[in-house]
């Protein structure tokens, strides 16, 4: 086999092999083997990208200095490593915008101009206002710019259009359970019966299963919460019970990332007959729905589900209720005259 520089092959005691670039600071994975085309594109990329000049340092007094300036801020270390990676993405967006402009110059205008040409995404336009105000609040508490200096700070937030989300009923559900194999029913089970976002779901790691409790500390509020579990759920867990690993995995045991578990049970729903379009949040307000006619209270739903979920879950809930007594209703009446 002909020399390919900086690579370098790992072989496993089963025979296989998995190849390797290796470059000054860069240093992943090859797809395949040396002479399939999957190989040879990635390897080309990264012989480039490795003989690519380092960056140059931002400009002292650039937006983009203030950006690195921030990023190596206490501020931001302190910050939890999702929401580090979520403020990189707008940093980047903000970087390419306006990196060349020198902060103390940037007006209402450029970043009105940046959060109009995202308008067809409007919560990445929000996201674009929020980081600006984010970045010049800690300008200020640095002493960089003057104090109440915010270029951000009157932009409106542009109208959303209210997303619906609609609760699975019993039947949807029964549905589901009926037709969907192991691993999501697992997955699906569990969101029903702790009322937990799919994110948190998905990292849930078997100790976190207590046997009448399963402990989960809410990626979004940081919250750890302790929520009873329902015999259903315990029926369902103590079977397959291991000592460590992934709650959630894959037909093929691997663990679910959040997208990847919405995407599986979108499309198990669409795969069954007779079941409608269903998302996994959908399965939050039903277990707000759950908790209701267990006969909780308005305190004992929210620390479960939040505040919000369970407005909004009640709100769609009650309308169907009403529609059921209605409907009631009128087959009482019409059921006691004949005429009718």
């Amino acid at each position: 086999m002909a020399d390919v520089p900086y690579t370098y092959v790992i072989r496993k005691p089963s025979g296989r092999e998995y190849w390797r670039f290796r470059r000054g600071q860069l240093h992943t994975a090859l797809p395949g083997k040396p002479g399939e085309v999957a190989f040879q594109k990635e390897y080309a990329r990264l012989l480039e990208l490795s003989q690519a000049p380092a960056p140059s340092k931002a400009a002292e007094g650039s937006f983009a200095s203030l950006i690195a300036a921030y990023r190596l801020s206490a501020e931001f270390k302190a910050l939890r490593p999702t929401t580090q990676k979520d403020y990189e993405y707008t940093l980047d967006l903000l970087k390419d915008e306006l990196g060349d402009a020198p902060y103390r110059l940037v007006t209402q205008a450029m970043v009105k101009a940046i959060r109009d040409d995202l308008a067809a995404t409007p919560r990445k336009a929000h996201k674009v206002k929020q980081m600006v105000s984010r970045l010049y609040s800690w300008a200020g508490e640095e002493n960089l710019v003057k104090e109440g200096h915010n270029p951000a700070a009157k932009i409106k937030r542009l109208k959303v259009r209210a997303k619906t989300i609609t609760p699975w009923s019993d039947s949807e559900i029964a549905l589901f359970l009926a037709h969907a194999p192991a691993h999501l029913r697992m997955a699906v089970t569990l969101m029903l019966y702790t009322g937990q976002r799919v994110e948190d779901v998905a990292s849930m790691e078997w100790t976190q299963y207590q046997g009448r409790f399963v402990r989960v500390r809410q990626s979004k509020t940081d919250e750890m919460l302790e929520v009873a579990v329902h015999p259903n759920l315990a029926a369902l867990l103590d079977p397959v019970k291991i000592r460590r690993g992934r709650i959630c995995k894959s037909a093929k045991g691997r663990p679910y990332t959040a997208n990847a578990l919405r995407k599986a049970i979108s499309d198990q729903c669409a795969a069954i007959d007779g079941m409608p379009a269903r998302s996994s949040h959908g399965l939050r307000y039903a277990a707000a729905g759950m908790l209701e006619e267990a006969g909780c209270t308005v305190g004992e739903i929210t620390s479960v589900i939040g505040h919000r979920t369970y407005q909004m879950a009640m709100k769609y809930l009650t309308a169907r209720r009403n529609s059921q007594a209605a409907m009631a209703r009128i087959s009482a009446l019409t059921a006691g005259n004949p005429n009718s």
